[in-house]
Parts: structure tokens; C-alpha cells; sequence
């Protein structure tokens, strides 16, 4: 009756799958990871003696082929499975654990098999949450005008990943139906003035650059990057996307124009993700060049 996850820290996509374990009642082990930690913590993770568990998931994640390759030598493969919809994940799908497409989210894929394992997922409140869950991760809310599925990752935003977990956990068990309740709509309204805030500072240290023929809005951002990115983009037509850097992160980036492909443009930088969201991480010698560009004599202790 034990369970283990591996699964995007950075989302609502990635924490969902954790989420719906929960909902059957399982006990779950989980690690949360960010997409630049997938290659040195998943064959440390996997490496460790998993024979207590059951299942054993991965979600949200492009893991690389070597790990594959050393899952198809455990004894456990078994009990393996992968759901996972990024385009530079692709190659994965010649193995029989990795469920991969495109058009879905990790979390849309991982319901459709788990509610096979546990009837009680069949519940309309659960696939409306799956729903709204893909619509904000592929970017479907925009077309649908669905705007609960944008506001819950305004509450990711308010909560963080482990609280966002259990809140959700215990809304999907008591409430009879999805629908936001008065509480989440008087935060979110709190949240929505900050945005707003936030916005208006960072328009106006927006600054355009070309790169590839393209016209790119470049602004410094620790937060808010999917709404920040939205209405920097709606206010500013001119431009082929934003890109947002946070230093101690990585680079987001976003676009609402149908021809361009944002995750090819990302794996070229080392990383990935969607044609219309992605991101790739800020090199340790960028950091590094930062901060002597700032403070021009100063030296790295060893």
C-alpha cells in the first residue's frame, strides 16, 4: 500500500499526480524536483533499495535514456511507470513504462491510469480538477476562458508546492464540487492587486533585444511568470515573446503567437518544455560572471 513519485516541484501539473495518490488513500513517498536537478538526483534516488514499494512513478520530468537504461536491469521494472508530455522527452516513448503525449499533461495522463487501479478517482469533481489542471498547463485556459484553471496557479503561487498539496487534498475529499470557495476567492482577489503591482514595475524595465530574427522582451522576474509573461505579451503585440530571468533560477519563457515554437528554442539553450511555455536553466559561470560584473574586482573563495 506504499507508493513513490518523482515528479515537478515547479507547477501544478507536477504536484497533482501527488495529490491523486493521496485521494486513493495511499501512502506516498515523493521527492520534488526542478528540471535541472533530474540527472544527478534520479539515479541517486532510483539507485536506493525500492522493494517496499509498490508503484513507482515518474511525473512531469524528461529523464535521460541512461536512466532507462539501468531501470530495465531492476528487479522492480515492473512497477515503473513514466507519464510525461514534453516534446524533447520524445525519444522515451520506445520504452513500455513511459506514457508520453504531447497534447496532454503529466497529470491528464497519470489519471487516466490511476482511476483504473482506484474507482474512487471516477468522481466528476476529481476530472474537473484534472480538467482545469490541463487546461492551465497547456495553455487551453486562454481559448476556453477558463479561468479557474489559471487562478489555481495563482494559489500554487500563494501556497507553495507542499501546502498546495494538502490543501487540495483535503478540497478534493470534503467539498462535494470543484468550484473555488470564498475563502480562495478573497486570497486570490489579494493576490490578483499584487500581480497588477508587479506588472506595471516590471513593464517598465522591460527591455527588446533580436535574437534569431525574433523580437524579445528581456526583464528580470522572480515570480508571477505565466501572468507576468501573458500581459507583457497582450501589452506589447511588437514582440515574438518574453523571456524572464530570475538568476537564481532559470529562464522563462512565453508567447501567445501560434508560429512560434518556444521548446525548440529552449533545448537549443538546455532545456525545454511547450511551444507556447518553456524555460532553460541559468549556467553556475553566468551566475558567476554576474557577479563579478557587479562587484568587478571581487574574487571566489576556493
Amino acid at each position: 500500500m506504499k507508493d513513490l513519485i518523482i515528479t515537478h516541484s515547479k507547477d501544478v501539473d507536477g504536484v497533482s499526480p501527488i495529490i491523486l495518490l493521496k485521494l486513493c488513500q495511499r501512502d506516498v513517498d515523493y521527492y520534488l524536483l526542478d528540471n535541472d536537478e533530474v540527472e544527478e538526483k534520479i539515479p541517486v534516488i532510483l539507485g536506493k533499495d525500492l522493494s517496499e514499494y509498490d508503484h513507482i512513478y515518474i511525473t512531469d520530468l524528461s529523464v535521460p535514456d541512461s536512466v532507462y537504461q539501468e531501470v530495465l536491469k531492476k528487479d522492480w521494472v515492473s512497477k515503473f511507470k513514466v507519464f510525461d508530455h514534453h516534446k524533447t522527452h520524445q525519444y522515451a516513448s520506445k520504452y513500455p513504462f513511459v506514457t508520453l503525449q504531447l497534447e496532454e499533461c503529466a497529470t491528464s495522463l497519470f489519471y487516466q491510469y490511476v482511476k483504473t487501479l482506484y474507482p474512487v478517482l471516477n468522481q466528476e469533481k476529481i476530472k474537473k480538477y484534472v480538467d482545469c489542471v490541463l487546461d492551465l498547463d497547456m495553455w487551453y485556459w486562454v481559448a476556453k476562458k477558463n479561468l479557474i484553471a489559471k487562478q489555481l496557479g495563482d494559489l500554487f503561487t500563494i501556497f507553495g508546492n507542499l501546502s498546495y498539496i494538502e490543501y487540495f487534498k483535503e478540497k478534493l475529499t470534503k467539498e462535494k464540487d470543484f468550484k473555488l470557495n470564498d475563502f480562495e476567492e478573497k486570497i486570490l482577489k489579494i493576490e490578483e492587486e499584487k500581480i497588477k503591482n508587479y506588472f506595471q514595475l516590471k513593464e517598465e524595465q522591460l527591455k527588446t533585444y533580436t535574437y534569431k530574427n525574433y523580437q524579445v522582451g528581456v526583464v528580470f522576474a522572480e515570480q508571477y511568470k505565466s501572468e507576468l509573461g501573458m500581459m507583457l505579451q497582450n501589452a506589447h503585440r511588437e514582440l515574438d515573446f518574453i523571456a524572464m530571468i530570475n538568476p537564481s533560477g532559470g529562464v522563462s519563457l512565453r508567447t501567445q503567437k501560434d508560429a512560434i515554437d518556444l521548446s525548440d528554442l529552449a533545448s537549443v539553450l538546455g532545456g525545454g518544455g511547450h511551444p507556447k511555455a518553456s524555460g532553460f536553466p541559468v549556467p553556475e559561470e553566468a551566475r558567476e560572471s554576474f557577479v563579478k560584473q557587479l562587484f568587478k574586482t571581487i574574487e571566489k573563495n576556493e
